[in-house]
């Protein structure tokens, strides 16, 4: 299991705490792995303030990737993930453009809006997602034994 992690000026987003927490969600026993993207001291400064909470950390490093392109973040990711994983992305600009077009590349379940995990069921992932601009909040299921992306 994956964790991408936004950061800016060298901090981690609190979302990567929430990613962590979701994970355990799934899997009590998971220990995700984070994945982090940037460049120089920035990208460095981003994975030391992760160590409390993700046992490993991979860093992608390269001047390319200093400004968040979604394009090029799913390129290197497309490369360095294991067919079928699992991969939790946070639910805001940058991983609404990635996460789409990182399940296509995986061939890999998608599933967008996610507020809520409420765990597994067999090989299908139970979670509440929002939809009709917020007015609904609807309980789906979702196979997840090739792989998922999760924003």
């Amino acid at each position: 299991m994956f964790a991408y992690i936004v950061h800016k000026g060298g901090v981690a987003d609190d979302s990567a705490a929430e990613l962590a927490v979701a994970a355990r969600k799934i899997d009590p026993t998971a220990s995700p792995t984070a994945v982090v993207t940037g460049s120089g001291a920035e990208l460095d400064a981003a994975c030391n303030s992760l160590r409390a909470s993700y046992s490993e950390i991979w860093k992608i490093g390269n001047e390319a990737l200093a400004y968040p392109n979604a394009e090029l973040v799913r390129q290197a990711l497309v490369r360095i993930l294991p067919p079928g994983s699992f991969v939790l992305v946070p639910h805001e600009h940058f991983g609404i453009d990635l996460s789409p077009g990182l399940s296509i590349k995986l061939n890999s379940a998608f599933v967008s809006d996610v507020l809520e995990i409420e765990g597994m069921e067999g090989p299908c992932l139970k979670v509440v997602r929002q939809e009709f601009g917020g007015q609904v909040s609807a309980h789906v299921r979702c196979d997840i034994s090739s792989g998922a992306v999760i924003n």
